[in-house]
């Protein structure tokens, strides 16, 4: 099974590098990463989803294996109802190293887009993918929760290194673990979005927080017109609580048709 599942991330890993020459760079960060791990610089791979414009990776880390699954399934998109020429401004809650944001920010030339990411390497990388737009396109280290708060990054999941969770620090911390901001959908927009511009849309994979997020509402939806955010079944969060809690916010929501237990769309009503 193992070995299965390495084959079709492989494969995934392939589909998706653009030219023989994206698939000789893919097959080099792969044989970088089991030389010398993450400290491989990263590499930029050139993909068929993003044109000229090279996705960099770091060779060890998951970088490619993200990639190569957003792209595949094209989830970086947004609901089928939202025309792309409607598309002015993007905020994507849980950049990682920015596979989703260089994606959209190719498909959209005239939109301006945000990205944030609590993980310092991650957001690092993910602004150096989009740094090629210039200001349209802007990284921000922080997390997102509830309310503003300072978190820590907990890496003591089952679910590997692309599936750490943020959660509040405890007195029983260690004072070396380390913590990241954490701000609500509210004062990402507020802090970096002025006015009352509206959000075109939002896509949201924020590792669990998402029905926390969700249940606590804020301002944020009279703003926000269309979402796709990732449901968690393996956390107890399956597709169907995540769109009874954006149509509590008042969204029309429903199941992605091509991953139905994983993704949603949501229009604003």
């Amino acid at each position: 099974m193992k070995a299965a599942a390495y084959a079709r991330s492989l494969a995934n890993q392939l589909a998706v590098a653009r030219g023989a020459g994206g698939k000789l760079a893919v097959l080099r960060v792969i044989a970088a990463g089991r030389r010398s791990g993450s400290a491989a610089a990263p590499v930029g791979v050139a993909m068929k989803a993003l044109g000229s414009q090279p996705l960099f990776v770091r060779p060890g880390a998951s970088d490619l294996r993200n990639a190569g699954y957003y792209y595949r399934g094209d989830l970086f998109l947004p609901p089928p109802e939202v025309a792309d020429g409607e598309l002015r401004r993007i905020v994507e809650l849980g950049s990682n190293m920015g596979a989703c944001l260089t994606a959209l920010a190719v498909r959209y030339p005239g939109a301006s887009l945000l990205g944030v990411e609590p993980d310092p390497g991650n957001a690092a990388l993910a602004a150096r993918n989009v740094a090629a737009f210039g200001e349209r396109a802007t990284v921000i280290e922080a997390g997102i929760w509830d309310t503003d708060a300072d978190l820590v990054v907990d890496r003591d999941t089952r679910y590997g290194e692309h599936g750490f969770a943020v959660r509040p620090r405890t007195p029983e911390d260690s004072a070396g673990m380390p913590g990241i901001t954490a701000l609500s959908i509210d004062s990402v927009l507020a802090e970096n979005i002025p006015g009352d511009e509206p959000i075109d849309y939002v896509h949201m994979t924020i590792e669990g927080t998402e029905p926390r997020v969700l249940k606590a509402g804020g301002q944020w939806p009279a703003r926000v017109r269309s979402l796709r955010v990732e449901a968690h079944p393996e956390l107890d969060y399956p597709s169907a609580a995540c769109i009874a809690d954006l149509e509590a916010l008042g969204y029309r929501a429903w199941r992605d048709p091509l991953l139905p237990e994983k993704w949603v769309y949501a229009v604003r009503r």
